[in-house]
């Protein structure tokens, strides 16, 4: 199984100071969204996953839209760390201007709330949520993530099994590509050092497609 985490495309909080927890993407970020999909296009994506807040969303959106993929599935889990509360919009509100994603059943109509978390709790999550998709995908599935700067790093650190105490952060441009190929089976045949290997790190925060960093 192959995981693409994704960074959404440039936000509207990311060009201010102000808190903007949910902002869209601006011109430029609808812009590295299309490339990455274009990236992404035909190499066989079988699921879209997302957060659910409207940058990833819409980041996810531009990647299944490429790929002709019909369903973004909508993973609370993947939101990006937040301190303080904030109440996102509900399923209602999300799917008038992202058709194709789908919640569970636990996921409210009115609004969700994002944030509330500490940096230990939120790198829990990174790893639950690496475990859930480990659990949930398999073999030739090549699964992309739309996510967010902090979280990516977050996922990133509880695959590569970083210590929590160990100040490390992987740096994640907007629409920057990391991919991961896990291996059920490692091949007997493999090269020296390989033989044991079930993770491979193909390339970590990739923004070469991009015609414009940000």
């Amino acid at each position: 199984m192959q995981l693409i985490i994704v960074r959404h495309g440039q936000s509207t909080g990311n060009i201010t100071t102000d808190d903007v927890p949910d902002g869209k993407l601006t011109q430029l970020g609808r812009q590295q969204a299309r490339e990455t999909g274009a990236l992404l296009a035909h190499e066989g994506i079988t699921h879209v996953l997302s957060s659910p807040l409207v940058r990833a969303l819409a980041t996810a959106t531009a990647v299944a839209d490429a790929a002709g993929i019909d369903r973004i599935e909508v993973w609370p889990e993947l939101q990006e760390d937040r301190r303080s509360l904030h109440r996102g919009f509900g399923r209602a509100e999300l799917l008038k201007g992202f058709p194709k994603a789908v919640f569970s059943d636990s996921f409210e109509a009115t609004g969700w709330d994002h944030g509330g978390e500490t940096y230990e709790t939120a790198l829990e999550r990174g790893a639950s949520a690496l475990a859930a998709i480990r659990a949930q995908f398999k073999g030739d599935d090549r699964v992309v993530v739309a996510t967010h700067g902090a979280f990516g790093c977050y996922l990133l650190r509880a695959l590569l099994h970083v210590p929590r105490q160990t100040s490390v952060w992987f740096r994640m441009n907007n629409c920057g590509v990391s991919r991961i190929e896990f291996v059920d089976s490692p091949s007997d045949d493999a090269e020296p050092g390989y033989e044991s290997a079930i993770t491979e790190v193909i390339c970590m925060n990739s923004i070469s497609h991009l015609s414009v960093i940000s």
